[in-house]
């Protein structure tokens, strides 16, 4: 029986971009990239110990977001604006599948979510380790064992009508009858695109060698003042090893660091 052949990665793995047209006819585009791909995860399972036992994606996802503003006629004038666009982005993590199905089979649905912890993340605009938007995902981990991918999904909330997609109805202005009555919002989100991971490994307890020792990306987020734990003392999980964590944190050095750089720039 023939083996079938290994499945082609999607278009949008690691990197995609789309553009669309605005109000005011400029033409923007839109670039996601996963910077840090997830490698490991140890499965934390469903039962009632599941959130006191739970290990986070290792590395932490990162994804980069860069905006573009060109004519739609000619996209050889385009300006970076990632800095400079008024408008809020969030990012919505969810799991999927990496392993293809034998025809005709479907995969069971869980009766918990598969993917659990925060997978919703607001951008942040970083200097280092280059001027853009990223978007840091600390907290995601898998109850189940398997291979998997992380899908992202982009969604903007503009704040300019001028910024509005080419066509998109122009909202009526509000009466304000009753001050005290709930307006309705003026704003709303908007989907953009979508970016995945490569596939990512996540084991049983039994299995899972260890987590790794933190990046330097995942460092040098980290001393911007994100979210991100930094692991100093990485402890390689030995078999029948019963303790309860497998690294340790160096949050008090990133404390420091944050606090020195503070002073500096303040003069203090």
């Amino acid at each position: 029986m023939a083996s079938r052949p290994p499945l082609s990665p999607p278009v949008n793995e690691t990197e995609h971009s789309v553009s669309r047209i605005t109000r005011e006819g400029k033409k923007l585009t839109y670039k996601l990239t996963v910077m840090q791909q997830p490698e490991r995860a140890r499965a934390c399972g469903a039962g009632a110990k599941s959130s006191a036992d739970r290990r986070p994606v290792d590395p932490p996802p990162v994804v980069e977001l860069r905006i573009f503003e060109s004519d739609p006629s000619d996209d050889t004038l385009c300006t970076d604006i990632t800095f400079a666009y008024n408008a809020n982005f969030f990012l919505y993590a969810t799991l999927d599948n990496a392993r293809s199905m034998a025809q005709g089979r479907l995969a069971p649905a869980p009766t918990f979510p598969v993917l659990t912890g925060v997978p919703v993340a607001g951008v942040a605009y970083l200097d280092r380790p280059f001027p853009a938007g990223f978007f840091i995902f600390p907290d995601l981990s898998v109850r189940h064992e398997g291979l998997y991918r992380l899908s992202f999904h982009l969604y903007e909330e503009t704040k300019e009508s001028k910024d509005a997609d080419e066509g998109a109805p122009i909202p009526s202005p509000m009466l304000k009858t009753n001050p005290l009555k709930p307006m309705t919002p003026k704003s709303f989100l908007e989907f953009r695109l979508e970016v995945v991971s490569v596939p990512f490994t996540v084991f049983s307890a039994k299995k899972f060698p260890g987590l790794t020792q933190s990046t330097h990306l995942s460092r040098i987020i980290a001393e911007q003042g994100c979210r991100v734990r930094i692991r100093r003392d990485v402890r390689m999980r030995r078999r029948g090893d019963k303790g309860s964590d497998d690294y340790d944190y160096d949050e008090d050095r990133m404390m420091s660091s944050r606090r020195d750089r503070y002073l500096s720039d303040h003069g203090k």
